[in-house]
């Protein structure tokens, strides 16, 4: 999964349901570009060096990673990058889907590179503009051809978090780009296609109580809806009953007791056990 704090919401649920997720190794991305240019580098392998990094308010920072790469010690911050570049290598090797959400349209660069995080350093610095619906399709067309993504399920959907620091009506500009250049994208190909988490949100849960007290975040009740839709449309009946059944084990899992050591607690974490040994005995391909 790579892609915005949206694509994070939904790796959680589906990590409960049992499921082998990678869930965006750069962190959190926003725009199509730094994404294609994170699964790029993923798929070549190339590990980070020290040129790559930039020092700034006393910590070393990755302008293709989020900040919670960042650290004030340069082999830290590159030992992070590259071990999750290294599982993510791997990942995307044995990966059947790849979920790809687009938060934004507008991106920042800087000397006539994309950067994904500008890690809070002077604007000016910076050129912001907004991708034309062309240069998504044409970047992505290229990176769709490559040998390591054949054959894979591609998911296409656009974040529902409303980014209002563009403003109202550029944002909604940026999600307009964003979906014309998707339905480019998965236009007469099977293994692409585009689920509506977006319009989900926007015209059948629209009321703010569907949302974060951020007004830009869906809320846990708006997410839930959406992983429910998500479920009913790329579930088979056998994956919804194998789910159920991982999600009442980390339920179980998730009872933090007034006693841990009593012997009622005791019997709770055996009990756990069992179920776990059970579960996985009868689908080994589970990931508890």
């Amino acid at each position: 999964m790579f892609g915005s704090c949206f694509a994070d919401a939904v790796s959680e649920r589906l990590k409960v349901a049992g499921f082998d997720v990678c869930n965006n190794p750069f962190g959190v991305l926003y725009n199509p570009l730094s994404i294609s240019t994170a699964i790029r580098r993923i798929t070549e392998g190339t590990p980070f060096t020290a040129d790559e990094l930039t020092y700034h308010n006393g910590l070393y920072h990755s302008m293709m990673h989020h900040g919670s790469f960042s650290s004030p010690d340069a082999e830290l911050c590159l030992q992070q990058i590259n071990n999750q570049l290294l599982a993510a290598h791997e990942a995307v090797k044995e990966a059947d889907v790849l979920l790809l959400t687009f938060g934004t349209a507008w991106i920042y660069e800087q000397q006539g590179r994309v950067v994904s995080n500008c890690h809070k350093m002077p604007a000016d610095i910076f050129t912001r503009r907004r991708l034309s619906v062309e240069e998504i399709v044409t970047d992505w067309t290229e990176l769709l051809s490559h040998p390591a993504l054949a054959n894979k399920q591609l998911i296409f959907t656009v974040s529902p978090v409303r980014h209002l620091k563009d403003g109202l009506h550029e944002n909604q500009l940026s999600k307009a780009t964003l979906l014309l250049a998707i339905d480019q994208l998965v236009q007469s190909h099977p293994l692409r296609n585009y689920f509506p988490s977006y319009e989900i949100v926007m015209d059948q849960l629209r009321d703010y109580r569907f949302y974060a007290e951020d007004m830009c975040h869906p809320s846990r009740q708006a997410v839930d809806y959406v992983y429910e839709r998500f479920t009913e449309t790329y579930f088979s009946e056998e994956t919804k009953q194998i789910a159920t059944e991982c999600e009442k084990l980390w339920l179980l899992k998730q009872h933090r007791p007034l006693h841990p050591n009593s012997e009622a607690f005791q019997k709770h974490l055996l009990h756990i056990q069992q179920k776990e040994a059970e579960l996985q005995q009868r689908y080994p391909f589970l990931h508890l």
